[in-house]
Order: C-alpha cells, then sequence, then structure tokens
C-alpha cells in the first residue's frame, strides 16, 4: 500500500510538472507572438499611391500575403488599405485619418515625396512606425527604413538594354531617342530619369544618340499615348523610346501603331515595371524589354517589417532594404516572376 502511495504521489508530481511547463511555454509563446502590451491585435495602414496601376495592385497583394502569413501564425493583423489616387491631397487626409485611427504603422507609397510630410510628421508625434515602399519621401529621418527598387540602376539596366536592341538593329547612329518620364516630384520619377541619363548623355555627347523628345507622361497609359502621338506628328524620325513605366510604354505603342508604324521594328520600346500587359508585349515582339521590380516584395516587406519593429523592437541594420530587379527579355519572359513575385525572408530580420 506504501508503494501504491509511493507511486500516486510520483504520478501526481509528474502530472503537476507538466501543467506548470505547459503554462510556461504558454506564457512564453504570447510574449513572443503577440502584438505590443495591452493591444489585442496590430493594425497597420498602407497607402497606396494609385490602385488604378497594376503595379500597386501587385504591392497590395504582396502586402495581403504578408499579413496572411502572420494569421496562420495566431497573430492578429488588420490592414487598412488607402488608395490616393495620385492626389497628395487626397493622401495626406488618409494619413491623418490613420493617425486618428491610432494605427501602428504607416506603410506609404508616397504620390509626392514632399507634399506629405507634414502629415508624416504628425505620424511620428503620435508614437507610429513608419516605413516607405517603392518611393521614397524627401525628409528620410521621418521612416525607419523604405523598401524598394534601386531605381537609378534599374534605370540604367533599361537604357542599356535599349541600346542593346538598337545595336542588333543595325539602325545608323545617331539613334533618335524618346524619353517619357513619370510624375514629377516622386523619387521613382526623379532616379530614373537620373539613371536614363547616366547612360545617355555621354552617348549623347559621343554623338550615338540624338534626344529628339524629352516630355512627362504621368505614368499613365493615356498620357504615353497622348504624348507620343504629339512627337508623332511633328516628326517620325524616332528609332526608339525609353519609358519611366510600362504604362507610358504601352500608350506609347498604341501611339505608333496609331501611326502606321511597327512597335518593335520601326520603332524600339522599352518600359519599366513588368506589368502583366507589357509582359505580353515583350511576348509578342512589341516592347523589347522591360524592368521587372518588386512590388509584391515591396508590399510584404513593409508589412513584415512593421511586425518585426513593433512586436519584437528590431532594428534594421540598414535604412534601405533593396528589393530584386530583373530585366526582362523573350529570353526570361517566362521565368522571370520566379525572382520577384514570390515570398522571401526580410533581409537582416530575426528568424523566427
Amino acid at each position: 500500500m506504501r508503494t501504491l502511495g509511493i507511486a500516486k504521489k510520483t504520478l501526481i508530481g509528474i502530472v503537476v510538472a507538466i501543467i506548470i511547463i505547459a503554462v510556461i511555454a504558454g506564457v512564453v509563446a504570447s510574449l513572443y507572438l503577440a502584438p505590443a502590451p495591452g493591444k489585442k491585435k496590430l493594425t497597420f495602414a498602407l497607402l497606396v499611391s494609385n490602385l488604378g496601376n497594376p503595379y500597386f495592385v501587385m504591392l497590395k497583394d504582396g502586402a495581403e500575403a504578408a499579413v496572411k502569413e502572420l494569421k496562420a501564425k495566431g497573430i492578429e493583423v488588420e490592414l487598412i488599405v488607402y488608395d490616393a489616387k495620385d492626389d497628395p491631397d487626397l493622401q495626406v487626409r488618409q494619413i491623418e485619418e490613420a493617425i486618428a485611427k491610432k494605427v501602428d504603422a504607416l506603410l506609404i507609397n508616397p504620390v509626392h515625396k514632399e507634399a506629405i510630410l507634414p502629415a508624416v510628421r504628425d505620424a511620428v508625434k503620435a508614437g507610429i512606425i513608419v516605413i516607405t515602399t517603392d518611393r521614397d519621401i524627401a525628409d528620410k529621418s521621418l521612416r525607419v527604413f523604405f523598401t524598394g527598387t534601386d531605381n537609378v540602376y534599374g534605370a540604367e539596366l533599361a537604357v542599356k538594354a535599349l541600346i542593346e536592341a538598337l545595336e542588333k538593329s543595325g539602325k545608323p547612329k545617331p539613334w533618335k531617342i524618346v524619353i517619357l518620364h513619370g510624375i514629377p516630384g516622386t523619387t521613382a520619377a526623379e532616379d530614373r530619369k537620373k539613371g536614363f541619363h547616366n547612360v545617355l548623355d555621354p552617348l549623347v555627347k559621343k554623338g550615338d544618340v540624338k534626344i529628339v523628345a524629352e516630355e512627362i507622361a504621368y505614368f499613365r497609359r493615356d498620357k504615353g499615348l497622348e504624348v507620343m502621338e504629339s512627337i508623332l506628328a511633328r516628326t517620325k524620325e524616332i528609332d526608339a523610346v525609353i519609358c519611366a513605366n510600362d504604362e507610358m510604354a504601352l500608350g506609347a505603342i498604341q501611339a505608333i501603331e496609331g501611326a502606321g508604324l511597327v512597335p518593335g521594328k520601326d520603332i524600339i520600346v522599352v518600359g519599366y515595371d513588368a506589368i502583366p500587359d507589357a509582359v505580353e508585349a515583350v511576348k509578342a515582339g512589341k516592347m523589347y524589354a522591360t524592368i521587372a521590380q518588386s512590388p509584391f516584395l515591396q508590399g510584404y516587406w513593409a508589412v513584415m517589417g512593421a511586425y518585426y519593429i513593433v512586436v519584437k523592437g528590431w532594428k534594421p541594420p540598414k535604412d534601405f532594404i533593396p528589393t530584386p530587379v530583373v530585366v526582362v527579355t523573350k529570353a526570361n519572359v517566362g521565368t522571370f516572376s520566379e525572382e520577384v513575385a514570390k515570398p522571401k525572408p526580410l533581409p537582416g530580420a530575426p528568424s523566427e
């Protein structure tokens, strides 16, 4: 009987120990996974410049994929998505609304690098984390980090692809080139303009290239069409068009076809973004190349970065986290998406 009693006490002791271990494990897990103390869930605001652009839809998709992944791990996250429709005043009001909702982080794809600064400062004063994605803001001290493309480098790659196509075409020098730029005041437009000229200016000086027109088409297909039609009405002596995004490039292709010319043959076209319509144009030979960024990863890394900062106190080792850049031509049009359109670990982030 005494042996039985000892065995019973031992069994009870083991059960108690298991319960204690389980409780401790639960506490540790809750500390590891739970939002900041006193908060039931995390709330992030994603402020997108224009959801009418397929590129930014992909950015939103990446952010939503990260939220879904976090939820699968038991972390409650709400993502509030705002569409500024390329209106800086509207984006300011949206930032103010997000501040009033006391969100944990603002993930901003700025319409204008300077116009939204007062609202961003208000967010920082309110203790809200700010992360910029795809485009940056003028005052970099206000955000924790920026994730996006090195647009100067990407634009240089685009021009090099254009020159490669011109060399293959056998067109005589000087090559007559048209440049279409994006929205003034956005870092993407300004950096791509710089990248274009980094490569083209020495060729102009050398006499190999002549820039016959350089216009602003606001990253829009309809404006790309309108501006290119105007240029073609003045002269059809054009060998190539390089555009700071695919929407403008696709508009330029429409104008070229409307003028009775053949895009890809009479006039070589290079875009930037690798949106689905542009990828199809590359396949069809109407566009020689486009630059694949990773809007998916830009959105994905913005959300994951906000989570690591708010919950785990993560401090990014660098304030610029570049996403991949790939030149897309017929040679890799079927495989490039593997590099840019799937979740990847955020560089420098803590391991789970």
